[in-house]
């Protein structure tokens, strides 16, 4: 099958395993791929409570990046060590939270060593996702989707039962980021926390809702601790990409591109909100400068939604332009957009040889519709952030909170003009459930 080839050219040409497990002998339903660094231990109490009828594998990946203390997953090692456990070889271990749920931990830095600054999360997501894809390979995992979770995430346990689309590339979870108490009895720092992670949170909806306004292919949330993909389709865009961030949206961005990334609704994926400075962006480094900031409220953070207005029209021309052999590019961006605009957006398209890729797709599809699948490849989630970037830093600067909220074309849901309201409002648009407390 076409499948089972694209999986076997993975594992033998690109799969990342330093050194090799012994033969596993159980076998577990799912899988599920965590890397850790610097974390405390309490995750696994939580996964034995959480997963005692979940026949469920658990990849973690213990990891550091150069430079950190030696001794920093020390705590995770001694309570992994305090359950049942075998050594399946150098670096390899399976502790066995319950009868159900088991943890095979990879010890990356007795492998390698430090990881490397540019690659981080990623290497460690790339070594968890490659194991487990060896391991569904071998029947030791008997369904085809891989997870991906953080220490500091819970997944109820009905979502590894879950029937997810068969021709989807890729599953995005409904996710919100919540302290296990609830809000009227936070500490004064976690009150603090829980209101800039609620902001960031925001400003990550904001993005989806504006690109999934467009009907673009590329609108769903990108975070690694809420997803789950295909193992055909993990294969075939080989793997995950080695970065020190953004690893799950460079992914998912490939991902979308070989089938379409499916947005579940209903109840999700909680995560603990946390200052943090494991990877240089995201959403821990996000809420530290929010913090730092005098009022948060009046901070730039969401993109002006007339850098979506621009990205839907340009696609638009980009299906004019692929339909005419010779378009005269330049004049026409800057009949719709003006010249400050248009000098701007042809000199970023130029950087990418667009004639080049309008030429391609002209040639490469036999139909508008074709056409426009090569359109939505080329012009990517990639892409489409860069533009938004460009028209963010020259044309159009980042709105507060305050604003936004009181600009109509900022927002498609109607909501009562405060972030908490807003926020239960997203969530009904989305179709996510209990995740808002009312």
């Amino acid at each position: 099958m076409k499948g089972n080839r694209a999986i076997d050219k993975y594992l033998a040409q690109y799969s990342l395993r330093p050194g090799a497990p012994s033969e596993l002998r159980q076998h577990w339903q799912h899988v599920m791929v965590v890397p850790s660094y610097d974390e405390s231990p309490d995750f696994l109490t939580t996964w034995q409570r959480i997963y005692q009828n979940t026949s469920l594998l658990i990849v973690l990946v213990l990891n550091r990046p150069d430079g950190s203390d030696h001794a920093v997953n020390e705590p995770v090692r001694a309570a992994l060590e305090t359950y049942p456990t075998a050594t399946l070889g150098e670096g390899y271990f399976l502790s066995h939270l319950n009868d159900s749920c088991s943890v095979l931990w990879v010890d990356l830095d007795r492998l390698e060593g430090p990881t490397p600054a540019n690659e981080g999360v990623g290497r460690a997501r790339r070594v968890g996702c490659d194991l487990a894809l060896a391991l569904q390979h071998q029947g030791v995992i008997e369904t085809h989707w891989i997870y991906s979770g953080d220490a500091d995430a819970i997944w109820p346990a009905d979502l590894f039962t879950t029937s997810w689309p068969n021709e989807a590339s890729a599953v995005v979870v409904p996710f919100v980021h919540r302290f296990e108490e609830h809000h009227s009895h936070l500490s004064p720092d976690q009150e603090t926390i829980a209101t800039a992670t609620e902001l960031y949170e925001l400003k990550l909806h904001h993005y989806v809702l504006q690109l999934q306004a467009l009907d673009s292919p590329y609108g769903f949330h990108a975070l690694g601790s809420s997803c789950l993909f295909s193992s055909v389709a993990y294969a075939s865009v080989r793997g995950m990409p080695l970065r020190s961030a953004a690893e799950d949206f460079y992914l998912l961005n490939k991902l979308a591109k070989v089938a379409p990334v499916f947005c579940a609704t209903g109840h999700g994926v909680t995560i603990a909100p946390r200052l943090s400075a494991r990877v240089p962006f995201g959403t821990g480094p996000a809420v530290g400068k929010l913090l730092a900031v005098e009022n948060i409220f009046h901070e730039p953070l969401f993109y002006d939604a007339r850098c979506f207005n621009v990205v839907g029209r340009l696609c638009n021309l980009f299906s004019i332009w692929t339909e005419t052999p010779e378009p005269n590019t330049l004049e026409q961006l800057i009949s719709e957009f003006g010249p400050a605009v248009a000098t701007d957006l042809h000199e970023l398209l130029d950087q990418w040889e667009y004639l080049r890729a309008i030429a391609h797709i002209h040639r490469a599809g036999s139909t508008t519709i074709e056409r426009k699948n090569h359109i939505t490849t080329w012009l990517d989630g990639f892409r489409i952030l860069k533009i938004i970037h460009l028209l963010r830093d020259r044309h159009y600067p980042n709105l507060s909170c305050l604003k936004s909220l009181s600009d109509p074309r900022q927002w498609p849901v109607t909501h009562d003009g405060s972030p908490a309201g807003l926020l239960r409002a997203v969530h009904r648009h989305l179709g996510w459930f209990a995740l808002t407390a009312e």
